[in-house]
């Protein structure tokens, strides 16, 4: 049913898991709410952030993706597939079995019994089918709706079991930014593979276009100044059907937008405005480690006043250049551009083309 599930598609700092904590404290006090999402850290939050603001509700889990899978499919119908076998942990390490037959017990568990990460999403899928169906029934039992956060990380075959979800009777609320996706549950799945990462986008449209969903945009972010939010905007092609992004930040600091920075002026760059200091991986930026970046996907979440920019070579060729990035590429340069509040500055010792301004130790010293 359409209108029992509903994706929001919300830009960086617009409050994403804000709202879902929100939808939870205002809810009925006996409805039963179950919270997923991938990484730990954002299971934390959430948790935190559900005790503060709805310490008083009993009827909120949270759970993190692979957890769900395993108790609420493997662990209680395992027999329904395996008969006599039961789950005996978590193998997060295994690579994918190839060539092992998908009717075979050794491709989703290993030699002591632990169910596999790289086919957990399939095994729980099957196991809903040969179970006809008992594990979504058993879930429509015990939860009056269920949110999702992040969920631009699924990928393969946690799509089909969101498949799953969405024909049930549960409401589902899904939220997160496709613009961020550079992480997924299981990077080296084959299945939907034409849907992952950012192409995710593309899977969610579809079941748009099929009646199984509704999307809403959300395009306010509360963090991130016009002149961030429009560098953000500027990285994705306009045929992806992401509306542009309204900036609710007018707070003036003095340093405020987009800027180059020198490789001789960084160390004086960081003294003055103690920035986030992001770069793509460790080896992309090793002259810088005796200052302690952060790497770009670590950084995911976060916001700060200030960030500055180790940029790679495609990163450059966008700024200086105006080339075109890949979409993971651009992935990556909008989680680290979107960290910001108020300012974003590049190491960038050739400009080319690019028209933003340098800053230089001087400009601090006039202030």
């Amino acid at each position: 049913m359409a209108n029992n599930n509903h994706l929001t598609l919300a830009v960086a700092g617009s409050g994403k898991t804000k709202g879902i904590v929100n939808a939870c404290a205002s809810a009925d006090l006996d409805e039963r709410i179950l919270v997923l999402t991938y990484t730990s850290a954002n299971q934390q939050e959430l948790r935190d952030r559900l005790a503060t603001e709805a310490g008083h509700r009993q009827t909120i889990d949270v759970s993190g993706w692979f957890s769900f899978l395993i108790g609420h499919f493997v662990r209680p119908y395992l027999p329904f597939a395996f008969p006599n076998q039961r789950v005996r942990g978590f193998d997060f390490k295994s690579e994918p079995q190839q060539g092992v037959a998908n009717e075979e017990w050794r491709r989703y568990f290993n030699e002591h019994g632990e169910v596999r990460r790289v086919h957990l999403a399939q095994i729980a899928h099957r196991i809903n089918g040969a179970a006809g169906g008992a594990p979504i029934r058993r879930l429509e039992r015990i939860y009056d709706r269920i949110f999702i956060d992040e969920v631009q990380d699924l990928c393969g075959w946690d799509l089909e079991v969101l498949r799953l979800l969405m024909a049930s009777q549960i409401p589902l609320e899904m939220v997160g930014d496709v613009r961020q996706a550079i992480l997924v549950t299981n990077p080296r799945e084959r299945k939907n593979k034409q849907y992952k990462f950012m192409k995710i986008w593309d899977w969610f449209r579809a079941q748009e276009r099929a009646k199984r969903l509704t999307i809403g945009q959300e395009c306010i972010t509360y963090r991130c100044r016009s002149e961030v939010a429009q560098l953000a905007d500027s990285l994705f092609g306009e045929g992806r059907g992401f509306d542009s992004t309204v900036s609710r930040n007018d707070v003036i600091t003095g340093h405020d937008g987009i800027y180059l920075v020198m490789s001789s002026d960084v160390e004086a760059y960081v003294r003055e405005y103690s920035p986030l200091l992001l770069r793509r991986t460790a080896a992309s930026g090793r002259d810088l480690d005796y200052l302690a970046p952060m790497n770009i996907g670590v950084s995911k979440g976060l916001g700060r006043k200030h960030v500055l920019v180790q940029p790679t070579n495609d990163m450059k060729k966008f700024l200086c250049r105006g080339t075109q990035l890949d979409e993971q590429a651009a992935a990556y340069f909008y989680v680290a551009v979107t960290r910001a509040e108020q300012s974003v500055a590049f190491i960038v010792d050739d400009p080319g083309e690019c028209q933003y301004p340098y800053w230089s130790p001087t400009d601090s010293a006039s202030n």
